[in-house]
Order: structure tokens, then sequence, then C-alpha cells
């Protein structure tokens, strides 16, 4: 095993993911397809992709069906050929054995038309002539031939693995010994998790959605519960709810980046998943030496004693999660030295539990 050469290679942000549910009017599906030679320039190639063609995963194009390879270049908007075919039987999820009978296909397209339409029906020169894609279109199945491809299939089988939480794959690793496909995931939020509240619309940027509304909609009860306590009618509950999340949102970041350079230390493949998707259940991952992947919940407090607060979304995947999950408390946050504690699921249930706030609907 120590001979085995193993492939990495990312694919582009938002490119495949699954379990969310889109409420746009239109568009914002995943693209499943990654651009290989985009730039002109080629140290910004997807180089990592292009190894892959030579390992033995890559199918030759004379042993592969031709209807297969038609299903490939079916919906097309330009001329094309197919260059490359993968497919895996032998499939991981971040470590884990994917009991599966379906096979995952993926292939490399290159673009052969001279001239294409533009949007007014024009002829005009096609500037990504002899560009390549990785695609892994989700909706790819072909069972004929001896094969049994369907990839769609195997990201349900990935759902149910992820105990229904929504995910997004963010790459791959390919095992040349065993010929295995290892998926890399992360999981951005509940199964049906609204794809808005996943992504920014902000057309060009990349970047995602900062706000989460169920935070808010707390925050703003535990600030009434304060101006209860308080008995002082003349503040405003928005004046508490924004000094607080301010203090709050300053101390979190604070702790998980003390918390993420202390992690970094010891685990190369650490994520910080809360910072590209901040409707995560917790804020980190990396996959520990015995190849189990860890999910990390940092929490800060300005006292010298353990004391946060949990969503019940976050209690609950905690639940699921029980054997995998690990709580970083960092205490003293504001000092120049902080201070943490590591603490398991069993250490956490044996705390005090109180109920900060009830929210009642008909």
């Amino acid at each position: 095993m120590n001979n085995k050469k193993i492939i990495r290679f990312k694919i582009d942000e938002k490119s495949l993911f699954y379990g969310c549910k889109n409420d746009f009017n239109k568009g914002h599906t995943a693209t499943v397809s990654t651009p290989i030679n985009q730039s002109n320039d080629p140290k910004k190639w997807h180089n990592d992709i292009l190894n892959l063609i030579n390992t033995n995963a890559r199918l030759s194009i004379n042993d592969v069906p031709s209807r297969l390879i038609d299903l490939c270049q079916r919906n097309s908007k330009s001329e094309n050929i197919i260059q490359d075919i993968f497919i895996f039987s032998n499939i991981y999820v971040d470590g884990r054995k994917l009991n599966t009978n379906y096979q995952f296909l993926m292939y490399i397209k290159k673009e052969t038309a001279e001239m294409i339409k533009n949007l007014k029906g024009n002829l005009t020169k096609n500037t990504h002539l002899g560009r390549l894609k990785l695609h892994y279109p989700i909706s790819f199945s072909y069972k004929s031939d001896n094969y049994n491809i369907d990839n769609e299939s195997i990201l349900k089988e990935i759902l149910n693995l992820d105990k229904g939480y929504a995910f997004i794959v963010r790459g791959f690793e390919y095992n040349e010994d065993d010929k295995s496909l290892n998926i890399i995931t992360s999981i951005i939020g509940p199964e049906n998790a609204l794809l808005s509240t996943v992504f920014r619309v902000a057309k060009g940027t990349g970047k995602k959605l900062r706000t989460n509304f169920d935070m808010v909609t707390l925050e703003t009860l535990i600030a009434e519960h304060i101006k209860d306590e308080v008995n002082d009618d003349d503040i405003e509950v928005k004046d508490i709810y924004e000094n607080r999340n301010k203090t709050s949102r300053h101390n979190g970041k604070k702790g998980e980046d003390y918390i993420f350079d202390l992690l970094s230390q010891e685990n190369t493949n650490i994520y910080h998943t809360s910072i590209d998707y901040p409707t995560s259940p917790y804020d980190m991952e990396y996959v520990n030496e015995k190849g189990i992947k860890i999910y990390v919940e940092v929490k800060s407090t300005q006292s010298d004693r353990i004391y946060f607060r949990m969503s019940k979304y976050e209690y609950e995947f905690m639940e699921k999660y029980k054997d995998q999950y690990t709580l970083y408390i960092v205490m003293n946050i504001k000092d120049e030295f902080p201070t943490y504690k590591i603490l398991h699921y069993d250490d956490i249930i044996k705390l005090k539990k109180d109920v900060v706030t009830y929210q009642f609907t008909n």
C-alpha cells in the first residue's frame, strides 16, 4: 500500500452539489463541469485533472460503446469530441466505502467548432476552440453493455450516507492500486436547504451568502429575553441585537481562527467549512490518521468557564455524528493568549443545559 499512487483533483466550486432545493425562478443549477485549460497561461490550467488522463482510470475510446459516447455528446451547444472517459466502480466517500452496485462516470470533452452562433444568432469565431472540460453530469445514466452507470443514484446514496444532509463535492481522489474513486464532500445544510441561503446571488463574484436567517430570529428572541431581565423599556431590541451580534461575530471569528491555526499544525487537510458555507452545521473538518472524517465546532467566550449556546440544528447534527464530533470551547477569547478545552459528545451531554428561548407556531 505504500507504493500506491493517488491522484487528487479539485473541481469548480458550485459545480456539483446535491440535496438542496432550488428556490430561484430560473437557473442556478449545478454546472456539473470544470474547465481544464480555460486560461491562456498553462500555469493556470487544471493540471491536477490532466494527471488523471495518465492513470489506469482512463478508458480507451475504442473499447467504449458508441452509444455511450453519443450520450456524452448529447445536449452540447457546440461541436465537440469526447477525448477521455472514466468509469468508476469502486467508490468511497470521504474515506468511507460506498456499498453500491452503480458506477460513476466522468468524461473530458474538447470543443472543435471554429465558428459558433452568438446570442443574436450570428456566426462568430469560437474563442473557446480547443477548450477542454471535465464533465460529471448528475443525470447521466447508461445501463447496457454490462455497464450500470447512474450518477444520480450515487449522489442519492451519498445523501443517505450523510444522514440526509445536503452536500457539495469539493474534489476527488483516485487510487491507481485498487482503482477506487474517493469523493470528497462537505455538508452545506439540511436536506432541501434553500439554494438562496447556501450561495449568494451575486453574478460573477463567486461569494456565498453570509446571512443565516434562523440565527437572526434566535438573536432577536434572546435580545427580547435580555430586555425583560433588565426591566428597561427604553432599551431598543435592535440595539441589543446589533451590539450583541457584533461582539458575537468578532469573538466567534477570533475563536475559529485560533483553532484553525492550532489544528493546521497537525492536519494538512483541514478545511474551514463555515467560511465558504455558513449554513453548514459545523465549522471545520479534517480526516484523521485513521481515515475518519472529524467534524469540528468552535465556541468562544470571554469568561474563563465553559459557556456556549448551540442551536437545535447544531445539536441534531452532533447527535447524528457523535462519534466524529469534537467541540473546541475557547475561553478568555479577548486575552492575548486564550485557553481552550476539547469536548466530545459524552462531555457535552453531561453539562447543564438551559433553555434560553421558546418558539411557538400555529
